[in-house]
């Protein structure tokens, strides 16, 4: 819900991007949340979250919320 994030910082995360027209599951951990959404979109939250991606840390910026989820152990 927009204002009403999900997430917060540093919670370990697994999400969904598109990398080269196709979509990864990423684990990561939740670097910046922005509660009411971003410049792109203002519909939902969304978080930029930091991962190891093909041996180097890298940033994710504005995931959407409806393409994160917690972390199974």
């Amino acid at each position: 819900m927009l204002g009403k994030p999900r997430f917060k910082r540093e919670d370990l995360v697994t999400f969904n991007f598109n990398i080269e027209g196709e979509i990864q599951k990423i684990d990561g951990v939740i670097y910046i949340v922005d509660a009411n959404g971003t410049f792109e979109q203002n519909e939902e939250p969304s978080y930029d979250i930091e991962a190891v991606y093909r041996g180097e840390v890298t940033l994710f910026k504005h995931v959407r919320e409806s393409e994160v989820s917690e972390r199974g152990m």
